[in-house]
C-alpha cells in the first residue's frame, strides 16, 4: 500500500505543494499564490494552503486525511508562535503528523541532501538560517535587521535616485526608468508621491535594477552590491551563533536573487562570504525546494 506524504514551499508570491509516496516519487503537484502571513494575513494565508493542498490531493486521486506525514515549509515563520498561527490547516486537512517550519530549512534540505549547513534565501525577500553540530540559528525577520532581497535592492534603488536628485552622486539611468516603470514623470513630482500619495514601488522592479548592472551602472551597482553584502553578512552572522569559523560547512543559495546569475550580486555575496568564511562551499539551489519538504516529510513517516 502507497503511503503518502506532504511538501509544502510556501513564499512570499507562490507556493507549491508535492504529493509523493515514501520513496520520494511524485505522485502530484500544484502551486498558487503566496502564503506568508506576513505579507497577506493569517486567513488568506491558510485559505490558499488548503486550496492548493487540495488540488494536489485531487490531482493525486486521494483524500488528504490519507497524508501519512506533511512538511510545511513556509516564509514568514520567524519565531515558535508563527508555527502556532498555521495549525488549523491541518485540522481542516485531517493530517495528524505533521512538522512545520520556515522555508528556509526546505531549501538547505533541498541543496544540501541533509539539514546540515547554511542556507541564505534572497528572493521576494530574505532569510538567512543554519544548522551545524546539533545547534540551530536563524535571522529574526527583514524589519530586524536582516537582508530584505528584492524589496531591499529596490529600496537602495529608491534611496540612490533619491540622492542623485540631490546630486550627491553619480548620475544613475535609474532616475528616469523606475519613475517611467512606475507610469510617473521622473523628478519632484514622483519623490512626492512616494513621501505623500503611498506610491510604493514592489519587488517586480528587481530584474531591471539587475539588468544595468551589465553597464556598471552606478545606481545598479550601488543597490545590487549591497544587498548582496547584507545577505553575505547574514550568513557569516549565522555562522559565528554556529561556532563555525574556518570548518567546511556548504553555504545553499536560493531564491530569484542568487538563482538570476547576476555576475555583480553573485561576486559580491561570494567575496564577503569567503573572506570571513574560507572553508565555505557556495552552492546554487537548481532543484525545487519543495523537495526539501518532501524529504522532511518523508523522515518523519517512521517519526
Amino acid at each position: 500500500m502507497t503511503r503518502y506524504v506532504l511538501g509544502v514551499d510556501g513564499g512570499g508570491t507562490k507556493t507549491d505543494a508535492v504529493i509523493a509516496d515514501e520513496h520520494g516519487k511524485v505522485i502530484s503537484n500544484a502551486s498558487n499564490g503566496g502564503a506568508n502571513w506576513e505579507r497577506m494575513g493569517i486567513d488568506k494565508a491558510l485559505i490558499s494552503l488548503e486550496e492548493v493542498i487540495r488540488k494536489a490531493a485531487e490531482i493525486a486521486g486521494i483524500e488528504t486525511s490519507q497524508i501519512e506525514s506533511a512538511s510545511f515549509a513556509i516564509a514568514g515563520i520567524d519565531w515558535p508562535d508563527d508555527v502556532k498561527l498555521y495549525l488549523p490547516i491541518t485540522d481542516r486537512l485531517g493530517i495528524n503528523n505533521f512538522q512545520i517550519m520556515n522555508d528556509s530549512f526546505a531549501a538547505l534540505y533541498a541543496g544540501a541532501g541533509k539539514l546540515e549547513g547554511i542556507v541564505s534565501i534572497a528572493g521576494t525577500g530574505g532569510k538567512t538560517a543554519g544548522i551545524y553540530a546539533g545547534k540551530e540559528a536563524q535571522t529574526m525577520g527583514m524589519e530586524l535587521g536582516e537582508g530584505g532581497g528584492a524589496g531591499q535592492l529596490v529600496g537602495l534603488a529608491l534611496e540612490y535616485i533619491a540622492m542623485q536628485h540631490h546630486n550627491t552622486v553619480a548620475p544613475s539611468a535609474l532616475y528616469e526608468l523606475i519613475p517611467q516603470l512606475m507610469k510617473q514623470e521622473p523628478g519632484t513630482d514622483f519623490f512626492q508621491a512616494v513621501a505623500r500619495s503611498g506610491l510604493r514601488l514592489n519587488e517586480s522592479l528587481a530584474p531591471e535594477i539587475f539588468k544595468l548592472t551589465e553597464n556598471a551602472d552606478p545606481g545598479a551597482m550601488y543597490a545590487v552590491t549591497r544587498t548582496a553584502a547584507q545577505h553575505a553578512n547574514d550568513v557569516i552572522g549565522i555562522a559565528r551563533q554556529l561556532g563555525i569559523s574556518d570548518q567546511p560547512i556548504t553555504i545553499i543559495r536560493a531564491g530569484g536573487l542568487h538563482t538570476a546569475g547576476n555576475k555583480a550580486f553573485d561576486e559580491e555575496f561570494e567575496k564577503v562570504v569567503l573572506d570571513s568564511l574560507p572553508g565555505a562551499s557556495l552552492k546554487v539551489l537548481t532543484e525545487a525546494p519543495v523537495m526539501g519538504a518532501v524529504q522532511s516529510a518523508i523522515g518523519g513517516l517512521n517519526g
